[in-house]
């Protein structure tokens, strides 16, 4: 299944085993997003989102690189807008963040080339990032008198504060390395290597119980940040108690016991 969002240069397309993958296609723009691109994203998503049997989102960019963040025409037209309007404009990379950040399924990046901006947000977004070893990240905002002020949540719960503070500050070049020991990228990998390592990936996702990444994705939002208090063992016990009495559960528990696959498995 393929869908195509042109003329915003968004892609979307759905294997045979529910993996979709969604591609910015703008490669003579570096893959720069501007607002059509944006609101394509979150359309996509949003229907992914609601779309049954899909179990993991590849985000990509087509071309030499991931994405340049934001499109300077574009950045060039909001410059003659008011306060309002610019700020209903960043409200929608924030919800686009949000949306990507939450939603339900496995997710990830593939970075190549240029990783800017904006674009590293949406890296951070996800649940998975690989690198080719010529990937390269900057928070370049400062460098054009702007803030990464919509990105800075996502970036900051990546990497920390204190290196957040340097990077947002010095608009300093991220090789690969870097932004892995960063904890931008998980795993950095040779070009040829990149597919044989992310259907691996995707392979053992789809060995897992469905629901229970589902409510694994949500447990780490929960838990992230939040005080270990009698509320945050509270919920995490009605969770695991929920889960081990759900029609999942007892089937990953007994096909355990009983040393077969369970009936989820695609292995």
């Amino acid at each position: 299944m393929t869908t195509d969002t042109s003329p915003y240069s968004v892609e979307c397309r759905i294997d045979s085993d529910g993996i979709a993958s969604l591609i910015i296609n703008r490669p003579d723009r570096a893959n720069a997003f501007n607002a059509e691109t944006i609101n394509a994203l979150i359309a996509e998503i949003e229907k992914l989102t609601h779309t049954s049997g899909i179990r993991g989102l590849r985000l990509e960019g087509v071309g030499k690189n991931f994405s340049a963040g934001a499109d300077a025409e574009w950045m060039r037209s909001m410059a003659s807008k008011s306060i309002e309007e610019n700020q209903q404009d960043a409200m929608q990379l924030a919800n686009l963040l949000d949306k990507l950040d939450n939603f339900p399924k496995p997710t990830m990046a593939i970075v190549q080339g240029a990783a800017f901006g904006g674009a590293l947000g949406l890296v951070c977004c996800c649940d998975m990032v690989v690198a080719h070893t010529d990937a390269k990240f900057c928070l370049s905002e400062v460098k054009l008198g702007l803030v990464p002020a919509t990105i800075a949540p996502y970036v900051i719960r990546a990497m920390g504060v204190r290196n957040a503070r340097r990077y947002m500050l010095t608009a300093e070049l991220i090789d690969a390395e870097v932004a892995m020991k960063l904890q931008i990228v998980h795993q950095v990998l040779e070009k040829n290597d990149i597919e044989q390592y992310v259907k691996g990936w995707f392979k053992s996702i789809l060995s897992f119980g469905p629901q229970a990444l589902i409510e694994t994705k949500k447990l780490c939002l929960e838990c992230d940040g939040k005080e270990i208090d009698a509320s945050m063992r509270q919920y995490t016990s009605e969770l695991i108690a929920k889960i081990r009495a759900s029609e999942e559960g007892q089937e990953g528990l007994t096909a355990f016991l009983e040393k077969r696959l369970p009936n989820w498995s695609s292995n």
